[in-house]
């Protein structure tokens, strides 16, 4: 029988054996050209790494491999402890890996294995389609593979898995004899054979039930949920795991709700300590430990028997007992006593995917206030104008950093006595809630600019090879505005690896007027200096605006209609290379989470570390009479709790115990940057007032934008550009504080 040697793969794919043992071994990076290459000759030569070698030496298969989701779960702590002690004494090496439900960290996992000749695999797949993957890598080349929970679809291997269809169809048919008509069921995706039966299951006895999906994770199920219990209230909440009822219930507590009210039964596993083990109420007690076992007991018996039949077998969950358990619950079960209406306070806010995550969390104060609150939400390009109507009545305004001198002196926002900055990112307070040496608001979403990347274009050996050679430079992330334009060149031009590299957000001044800001700073201009002397037509503004003019050629062409979402959409989805925007734009956390585990994102610093800071404060309106419960708001909405729970809903706060919180490092990687950057982001424009005179901000932004347009537009020069700007400018300082 012909077996394929490593020369055999790269005589194949073209290349030296040096580069399919740096791809294969994972030691140095291989471009993605290079490594499809080498993955067609392995795949038509059915290579495997070390066969002879590793023969040679020891015996075939000294271990096993298994591949978990994660450990968080303790279903899967069991499964582990039944695969271990099954395995023990038999001379095979466990090596365990966990996908994170991420199928590239799943393959890779495998291929390491591979790798290590494992004489098996127990796998619980989030690869249902990669049927022919594991057909030809591991099935026809004897080594057998177990499947726990989720099939795939055509491999012809042995499963085992527990009725979870069975259990979830019981408990919905006690809640459905026992007056429950609106549960809820959160289950992972349907692709996995696991969650499709448990849907089935609840289809089964309640048709017309709401299902949420949820990605399996605990924090994702605390975000779906916080977004289901704004919205309607269910009389029970089914979860398909542990892991995301602990999420479930921890939502429900934040938003006030008892387990009295809203109970919350998952499937489970076997425990000696029924009543403590679960954040549930109640649980399907599986025993997973005897699943893994059984489990690592039919690979053994494969490894030893290959040509004997494969087996599909299910087990039994104990549903006599959670059928009892959901009967007491609801006997017991007493009506939600409704708020007492007593106070009332209207909001003011940003419309914002960040700030409608923050509204989830709004009957957390309802609950522990007794005071209801009323939001409503206007764009960026009105809120303004809403904010200085004096005809407006709102309680508690949310404001933008530049807006706070013309709030505060104008009296819009009261002054308030008392302000407690200990739990803030250092001198923050001077940014977004100080003005004249008194307090107006408190920080509430903390934003600088920030580079994002991909990883993959930077790190890919060909791209690097020719950019050197076309540069005379390595390829990295850009450090300086010079830099950033000649790589933005390179991806838009030199490559036809992405479309483009970067997008600028100029849909609007508030969008556009960060970009030039940025470069302002980057090359040590300004607009205003401190003591209110306009500053703008200068020789660094000349080279500001013509770094910006040569970096919009190598952007994505339809700037002039983009916002600053629509930038990250497009950097997300891969169109562009590099991305400089606010945190709070990227909000997809499940996205932003599976790229940080897959290291394809990076972020640092901007070019020239001249990030303008953006964000948003909290303030009171001298117009409420309810200055009590506005203030109690602003202290429940920056207190430590709210923030890491803002945080995991995908926004970013200025309280700095956030930064530090270990699982929420874990879970977003980059949290820690931004705690970095904070020193170097400054807001573009000083106060500039004279007494009671303020000039506003808006304004400036307006007057530089309005001229820059033009120029974009090829309607000016830059010189001529910034000439008007500077003669505009000092109009409207003259003006304001004559």
């Amino acid at each position: 029988m012909f077996v394929a040697t490593i020369k055999d793969v790269a005589n194949r794919a073209g290349v030296s054996t040096a580069t399919v043992s740096n791809y294969l071994n994972k030691t140095k990076p291989v471009s993605q050209r290079i490594c499809r290459k080498i993955d067609e000759a392995v795949n038509a030569l059915h290579y495997n790494m070390n066969t002879t070698a590793q023969s040679l030496k020891s015996r075939r298969y000294q271990s096993v491999g298994v591949i978990l989701p994660n450990l968080n779960d303790s279903y899967y702590v069991q499964v582990y402890q039944g695969i271990e002690s099954a395995f023990r004494g038999t001379g095979y090496h466990l090596n365990l890996s966990f996908s994170y439900d991420l199928p590239e960290l799943e393959e890779q996992a495998a291929r390491d294995f591979l790798a290590r000749q494992v004489g098996g695999l127990i796998l619980v797949t989030c690869r249902p389609d990669a049927d022919e993957f594991y057909r030809e890598y591991f099935i026809q080349q004897g080594r057998p593979v177990v499947l726990i929970d989720r099939k795939i679809a055509g491999l012809n291997c042995d499963f085992i898995s527990f009725d979870n269809k069975s259990a979830i169809s019981s408990v919905c048919k006690t809640l459905s004899n026992s007056g429950k008509k609106t549960p809820v069921l959160l289950a992972g995706p349907e692709k996995f054979t696991c969650e499709a039966l448990c849907i089935f299951g609840f289809r089964e006895i309640f048709p017309d039930g709401r299902i949420v999906s949820i990605s399996l994770e605990k924090e994702d199920a605390f975000r779906k949920t916080t977004g289901l219990l704004k919205n309607i209230q269910p009389d029970a909440i089914l979860a398909t795991s542990e892991l995301t009822a602990t999420g479930i219930v921890e939502a429900m507590e934040v938003l006030g709700y008892s387990q009295k009210e809203i109970p919350v039964i998952t499937l489970g596993e076997e425990h000696w300590n029924r009543h403590t083990h679960s954040f549930a109420c109640c649980s399907v007690n599986r025993p997973a430990i005897r699943l893994g076992a059984k489990a690592a007991k039919l690979l053994l018996s494969r490894i030893h028997n290959p040509s004997a039949e494969s087996t599909s077998t299910v087990l039994d969950c104990d549903i006599q007992e959670v059928r009892t358990q959901v009967e007491k619950l609801v006997e017991g079960h007493k009506d939600r006593l409704s708020l007492k209406e007593t106070q009332k306070i209207r909001l003011l806010l940003l419309d914002t995917p960040a700030v409608h995550s923050f509204c989830r969390l709004l009957k957390n104060f309802e609950n522990s206030t007794g005071i209801q609150v009323a939001p409503v939400l206007k764009p960026h390009n009105t809120l303004y104008n809403t904010i200085v109507d004096r005809s407006s009545d709102y309680d508690v305004i949310m404001y933008d950093i530049p807006w706070l001198p013309i709030l505060a002196s104008q009296k819009i926002l009261q002054e308030m006595k008392q302000v407690d900055t200990a739990s803030f990112l250092p001198g923050s307070m001077d940014y977004y809630g100080k003005f004249n040496g008194k307090h107006f608001g408190v920080p509430l979403m903390y934003a600088p600019q920030m580079l994002y990347f991909r990883n993959s274009l930077f790190e890919d050996p060909e791209l690097r090879t020719k950019y050197e050679k076309m540069y005379g430079m390595h390829l990295k992330p850009p450090r300086t505005f010079t830099e950033f334009n000649t790589v933005a060149k390179f991806f838009t031009q030199d490559t036809n690896e992405i479309p483009y590299g970067f997008s600028v957000a100029g849909a609007y001044t508030e969008c556009l007027s960060p970009e030039i800001y940025m470069r302002l700073r980057a090359y040590d201009s300004q607009v205003i200096d401190e003591a209110g002397n306009v500053v703008f037509d200068n020789p660094k503004t000349l080279k500001a605006y013509n770094n910006f003019l040569q970096a919009v050629q190598y952007a994505k062409p339809d700037y002039l209609h983009t916002t600053d979402v629509d930038a990250a959409e497009s950097f997300l989805r891969g169109e562009t290379a590099m991305l400089i925007s606010y945190p709070g734009f990227l909000v997809n956390a499940s996205d932003l989470r599976r790229n940080s585990r897959l290291e394809s994102i990076g972020c640092q610093y901007i070019p020239g570390r001249s990030p303008v800071l953006g964000g948003w404060g909290l303030g009171i309106s001298s117009r409420t009479r309810r200055v009590d419960a506005a203030s109690r708001f602003l202290d429940w909405a920056t207190n430590e709790s709210m923030g890491n729970y803002f945080s995991m809903l995908g926004g970013y706060t200025a309280v700095s115990a956030t930064y530090a919180n270990d699982e929420l490092v874990n879970l977003y990687p980059w949290l820690p940057r931004y705690r970095e950057i904070y020193p170097y982001a400054k807001p573009m424009l000083p106060n500039i007032s004279r007494g009671s005179k303020v000039v506003s901000p808006n304004d400036i932004d307006a007057v530089v934008c309005k001229w820059l347009y033009r120029l974009l537009e090829n309607t000016v020069s830059i010189e001529n550009s910034i000439k008007e700007t500077q003669k505009e400018l000092e109009e409207l300082v003259n003006d304001c504080l004559e």
